[in-house]
């Protein structure tokens, strides 16, 4: 159980696609309207968690066309995101959080997301215990400890809101340069 958590918590805490999209958000819409896009992560992790609990099996099986896929269409939302950060750097009042939709789109292509499940259900879960009920239980740690990561970025935008408002060209370019990054990692 405590590598199953070790692996959950450093995949959600370190930087990516949630992680900097949270920050960002929070630091230019507040944490209050940005908490939006926070819960529409932790109900698209959900969703990524349920499907890659009742179909582990056959992606493992299916996992080289299935991979593919999921990379270009996450390569393709996160330089779409990139170029919206990059946009939004121009609009000196922008308040608009990101949307529920958005935060719940990004996890259902989020290739991280169903990498960090599909590994943690079939390495750590499934072997822990022949119980379905308590590997469905277990399961729910996904989401829950990814929600409180994004969390904690999105705190640290929110406590950055002065900075990034004073400079906040320079910050959307540093965004959507790591999230182009992210992007490239993810083909490469």
């Amino acid at each position: 159980m405590i590598e199953l958590l070790i692996y959950i918590t450093a995949m959600a805490i370190t930087p990516g696609p949630n992680t900097i999209l949270s920050m960002a958000n929070a630091a230019s819409a507040g944490l209050r309207k940005g908490i939006r896009l926070n819960i529409g992560m932790l109900c698209g992790i959900t969703a990524v968690t349920a499907i890659a609990f009742a179909a582990a099996e056959f992606l493992y099986m299916a996992i080289p066309q299935a991979e593919l896929i999921m990379k270009w269409a996450a390569f393709l939302y996160l330089v779409f995101l990139a170029l919206r950060m990059l946009r939004k750097a121009e609009i000196k009042e922008d308040k608009r959080s990101a949307s529920f939709v958005e935060g719940m789109l990004l996890q259902l292509i989020n290739i991280k997301v169903y990498l960090l499940a599909l590994t943690a259900i079939s390495a750590y879960i499934v072997p822990m215990t022949p119980s379905l009920v308590t590997r469905m239980a277990i399961s729910l740690l996904i989401p829950l400890i990814c929600f409180i990561c994004g969390l904690v970025w999105a705190v640290g935008g929110s406590l950055l809101k002065n900075i990034y408002a004073s400079h906040s060209r320079l910050i959307s370019f540093l965004f959507a340069l790591s999230l182009l990054w992210c992007a490239v990692r993810i083909i490469l």
